[in-house]
C-alpha cells in the first residue's frame, strides 16, 4: 500500500516540477509540453488517488 502512496506522491511531485520547467522557459514548445505533462501527470494522481480506498479494502 505504501508503494502505491509514494508512486502517487512522485506524480505530483514530477507535475509541480514540469509546472514549475513550464513557468521558466522561454521556449513555447518546451513551455508548452512541459505544461501538458503537468496537466497529465496531476491528472494520472488524482485517478489512483481516487483507487487507494479500493486498494485499502483488499
Amino acid at each position: 500500500m505504501m508503494d502505491f502512496q509514494r508512486r502517487i506522491d512522485d506524480l505530483e511531485k514530477r507535475s509541480q516540477e514540469s509546472a514549475l520547467i513550464a513557468q521558466l522557459a522561454t521556449d513555447p514548445d518546451v513551455r508548452l509540453h512541459n505544461t501538458n505533462l503537468a496537466k497529465e501527470l496531476n491528472r494520472l494522481a488524482r485517478e489512483l488517488r481516487k483507487q487507494l480506498p479500493l486498494l485499502r479494502a483488499l
